[in-house]
């Protein structure tokens, strides 16, 4: 297998400067660089510099793929944005990191197999997953509830039939969730990429999806009124910061008028196990399997119904392709494949003797076309 790596970071509360271009052109002959993006590719050698430190210093976002399965993606943002109380729950160690560093925070979700396995097929970039940054400082944890489950699964595999020891209570297996956040049930199209790029079970994320109430419409603010109660000095802050162009300002200060607004607490769901969790999910895709087992039997029986209608017109149909059509292989192939539908319908009719018997007075009628009973020979017709 060829090796394949792919480095991605964005910009998104600004553009870099023509000096900070250049700085990051200076970081590797492979990289390809614009006032709001750097992408480089390697097939051979590597990135000789910490992602995560150009992030800090250039950009807002960053992805990384490798074709052996590692996975990472890092959002940047200003200091203060985000609460470490709020992301703490969904935090696992060598996985998912919400640290701050200088004035930034940084969320790393960082998900390298410990052995190389079988290749990524998976193509993508920062753009799937750019609105996900956007949807976190808005307090939309879904992301970081998706992560968890991918997290969990990097344990290996977690047998939901298995009962564990009361000792071993430590377990990856009794782990439980973090707050479910609303609107698993329908999940945005960059949702729906993660999913699919980071290889998570869809019927992991179905069962999670359970206990996850619906996404409730931003009711609109009047935010002139809530800035009248903004003590004059902070006003001051803010305006300040705003004049001068600081990233996030106006989230920060939307959050801040947000402690004016009634606050709502639901009750918390009953916080399942990772093990229940698998073990639903085992269930809702055996249900899928059976669900579409039946859906294939309905079709099925439909595709036979209407074909016993027109019978006689499709036996008629291969024996006008036979006499009229010209001595090709495309002739052939379309007459045999009517003639497997044909043989469908005698097993669902059970009148297999009758087709066989047809069959027959049609291989001896077009026995001098070699290439045409071979094919009848390899159906095991004649």
């Amino acid at each position: 297998m060829s090796e394949y790596q792919y480095h991605e970071w964005q910009a998104v509360d600004r553009v870099l400067t023509p000096e900070e271009q250049e700085a990051v052109d200076d970081l590797s002959s492979h990289i390809e660089v614009s006032s709001s993006r750097a992408m480089v590719t390697y097939h051979w050698s590597d990135f000789r510099h910490d992602p995560k430190q150009v992030l800090l210093k250039y950009f807002d976002a960053y992805f990384y793929l490798a074709n052996w399965g590692s996975l990472r993606l890092m959002f940047r943002f200003p200091n203060g944005l985000l609460d470490d109380a709020d992301l703490e729950p969904y935090c696992i160690d060598e996985y998912i990191t919400f640290e701050t560093i200088g004035k930034y925070q940084v969320l790393d979700l960082d998900f390298s197999p410990e052995d190389s396995g079988e290749g990524m097929e998976a193509e993508a970039g920062l753009s799937h997953f750019i609105r996900l940054r956007a949807d976190l400082l808005e307090g939309d944890y879904r992301l970081l509830y998706l992560a968890w489950l991918k997290a969990m699964t990097m344990y290996g595999e977690l047998d939901a039939d298995e009962e564990y020891e009361d000792d071993v209570s430590d377990s990856p297996a009794y782990d439980r969730e973090p707050p479910v956040p609303p609107g698993l049930k329908k999940l945005s199209p960059s949702l729906q990429n993660f999913v699919q790029v980071f290889e998570i079970d869809p019927f992991l994320v179905q069962a999670a999806a359970e206990t996850s109430p619906d996404l409730k419409k931003t009711l609109s603010v009047n935010y002139r009124m809530l800035i009248r109660r903004l003590p004059r000095e902070e006003c001051d802050e803010f305006l300040a910061h705003l004049a001068v162009g600081d990233p996030g300002v106006g989230l920060a200060l939307r959050k801040r008028l947000g402690a004016f607004l009634p606050q709502k607490h639901s009750q918390p769901a009953r916080r399942r196990t990772i093990q229940q969790l698998i073990q639903r999910s085992k269930e809702l895709e055996e249900a899928e399997k059976k669900r579409q087992v039946e859906a294939a039997r309905q079709k099925h029986i439909a595709e036979m119904k209407a074909l016993a209608a027109r019978e006689v017109q499709v036996w008629q149909q291969v024996e006008t392709l036979l006499d009229t059509g010209r001595k090709i292989a495309s002739v052939y192939d379309e007459a045999t494949a009517l003639l497997e539908k044909l043989e469908q319908l005698s097993e669902f009719q059970n009148t297999r003797d009758s087709f066989q018997a047809r069959l027959q007075q049609l291989a001896q009628k077009y026995a001098s076309r070699p290439s045409l009973i071979d094919r009848w020979k390899r159906s095991g017709w004649v």
